[in-house]
């Protein structure tokens, strides 16, 4: 049996990293989060275009053209690792490729991932308490969501993953701390 990548995806703040590096630790995983992989390059290239190096949400630069080099990057890593027969886990909302219900097929065909298992965690979070993370964390990229938090909930409310062919796994975590117990039994994998 090949390895196994998993797609950990949901909102900022929900609480994917650090489920993300309990996965890894737990199952031997490599983690692979797309802010740390992409986010010196990233704020580089929006300053080279005279937006803040914060500016992802609502920037037309950032959505048009960096956004598709991040997930190309994050994902030609990600494959590098699966060729070594080593599982991964991908850290990374994926929102905007939500809406394509063959993202997955079109991924497995690029890299010609045969034998790779394949699956979907989904993060969930009540917006009260992912406010209050957001809030906690202070990060300088949240700036837009703050500003525009009705519109930033009602996105990701109507943004549902319509990926096909792909095993979607839901994981709230709403709770002040993660029930591991709840986790593995979601996962389903054995280390």
């Amino acid at each position: 049996m090949g390895p196994t990548l998993i797609f950990l995806i949901g909102a900022a703040a929900s609480g994917k990293s650090t489920i993300g590096k309990i996965v890894a630790a737990e199952y031997n995983f490599c983690y692979l989060d797309k802010d740390i992989i992409c986010n010196h390059f990233t704020g580089l290239l929006l300053e080279s275009k005279g937006y803040s190096p914060n500016e992802r949400d609502g920037c037309p630069f950032y959505g048009d053209v960096i956004m598709s080099i991040e997930y190309k990057t994050l994902l030609n890593i990600a494959n590098d690792n699966l060729k070594l027969g080593k599982s991964v886990i991908l850290d990374a909302p994926f929102i905007g490729f939500f809406s394509n219900p063959h993202y997955i097929d079109e991924l497995r065909k690029s890299y010609d991932w045969q034998d790779i298992t394949i699956l979907v965690l989904q993060v969930s979070i009540d917006f009260d308490v992912l406010k209050e993370r957001m809030m906690a964390r202070a990060n300088k990229r949240d700036k837009w969501k703050f500003d525009h938090w009705e519109a930033y909930v009602k996105s990701i409310q109507e943004k549902q993953c319509q990926w096909k062919n792909v095993e979607i796994r839901k994981f709230d975590n709403s709770d002040s701390s993660i029930d591991i117990s709840s986790l593995h039994h979601t996962l389903q994998l054995h280390p």
